[in-house]
């Protein structure tokens, strides 16, 4: 059964997830209206479920900010849903995730 409720576009981007206010990069693997599929890189073991994230999206002057929730984990794979987003962002990430082939 898919449970997406938007469709994914594969993306080989690089994005920054915060936790205790430092920034860890990790690889997106694919992304959405919302969520990220991504594979975490080097960050230390915690108990965190929420995290806000920063994107920098190709051809763009201004950074996507966004808090999002851990749906699910395996391995070092993690899918984050977005829970909150400024409008202007969300904007900015439709486009994004519209001009990407799919």
């Amino acid at each position: 059964m898919e449970r997406r409720v938007s469709k994914r576009t594969r993306v080989d981007l690089l994005i920054n997830k915060y936790i205790d206010g430092y920034p860890y990069a990790c690889r997106v693997m694919d992304i959405s209206k919302g969520g990220v599929l991504l594979e975490k890189m080097s960050e230390p073991q915690h108990d965190r479920t929420y995290y806000p994230v920063e994107i920098a999206v190709p051809g763009a002057v201004d950074r996507i900010w966004a808090w999002t929730r851990q749906v699910r984990v395996s391995g070092n794979r993690q899918a984050l849903r977005f829970v909150a987003m400024d409008p202007f962002d969300q904007v900015l990430l439709d486009q994004y995730v519209n001009r990407k082939p799919r």
